[in-house]
């Protein structure tokens, strides 16, 4: 017997599943400031390309480290990439080594979910 196999071009790109909502500078900066609410930060990073932001890093300095917000759109970026659109935070030393971090917020179907860690 013989068997006609279609051989599968690959792994799925789960990073390009075509159109989906993007989320605006404004809806990303709202998003940061119900995370930090009074707490003061520096702006690092911030990157666009034709689809619009696509990388924004805010940092609040600490006294035992500094920690970081990255927001990142889902996709393949110079920078690295993002399976999700999400926000996420990093803890770093005073040594500026990273020590820890999660994920704080991702955008679902238009909307963002934030993660209560408390």
């Amino acid at each position: 017997m013989w068997y006609n196999l279609k051989m599968h071009e690959g792994l799925p790109n789960t990073f390009e599943e075509g159109p989906e909502s993007i989320p605006t500078p404004e809806e990303v900066q709202s998003v940061f400031e119900q995370l930090l609410g009074e707490e003061k930060y520096e702006n690092g990073r911030e990157l666009e390309d034709e689809q619009g932001l696509y990388l924004r890093e805010i940092i609040v300095p600490g006294e035992d480290g500094n920690t970081e917000y990255a927001y990142m759109r889902k996709g393949r970026y110079p920078e690295g990439q993002a399976s999700d659109t999400a926000i996420h935070v990093t803890f770093f030393d005073k040594d500026g080594t990273a020590v820890g971090g999660h994920s704080v917020a991702k955008y679902v179907e238009g909307e963002w979910k934030l993660h209560h860690t408390d």
